[in-house]
């Protein structure tokens, strides 16, 4: 299961990266085989699916949904995300990220990943968030907590920290990279018009 789960997330990511999905869902469903195949074929003895879960940690599961929500949208489906929802998650795991983890590699007195191992606070937390998400309309991402909740609740993963279920860091940096360049990008748009409009 681990293994299949990590090969899907990759590949989700690994297909965002093509371009010409917009309106082309079947392209995408092709262009995600494809990387699914390829991280699976020895090179030099090895897999590069194997050699990124020696380099990185497991995807989240939470990752993965959002993940293929976000390939469902750029081929054109509007079902999966809410006006503004993409960006709320992508706002909440950089926040998230930033706030967890500095101090869970020691910076600061409290270690807030012991959290994930046990009580009910977190997994309180995180349901309390996926019930006021729905209740806003949210589409993605209070399924993306739930399916997060249950899948550690059953162990469906190596990890018994609910934290491993709920994000993983290169999803937080790809978040908040990817604000930092909605922030700059239209301000960069603005000035190419006016570059535009001042040559003519």
């Amino acid at each position: 299961m681990t293994a299949i789960h990590d090969v899907l997330a990759w590949a989700l990511a690994l297909s965002l990266c093509v371009p010409g999905l917009r309106g082309r869902p079947l392209l995408a469903l092709i262009a995600l085989a494809v990387w699914a195949a390829l991280l699976n074929v020895p090179l030099v003895g090895i897999s590069p699916i194997a050699v990124l879960r020696g380099l990185f940690a497991e995807p989240a599961p939470t990752t993965t949904l959002v993940l293929a929500g976000l390939l469902l949208a750029r081929t054109g489906c509007s079902c999966v995300f809410r006006a503004g929802e993409a960006r709320a998650i992508a706002v909440l795991a950089a926040v998230t990220g930033l706030l967890f983890y500095p101090p869970a590699l020691g910076v600061g007195a409290t270690d807030p990943y012991a959290w994930g191992y046990g009580g009910a606070v977190l997994p309180l937390a995180a349901g309390g968030l996926a019930l006021v998400a729905a209740l806003l309309g949210a589409r993605l991402l209070p399924l993306a907590l739930g399916v997060a909740l249950v899948s550690w609740r059953l162990g469906v993963f190596d990890s018994p920290n609910l934290w491993d279920y709920l994000i993983d860091p290169l999803f937080s940096i790809g978040c908040l990279i990817a604000l930092v360049v909605g922030v700059f990008r239209p301000r960069r748009a603005r000035r190419d018009q006016s570059d535009l409009r001042y040559a003519a």
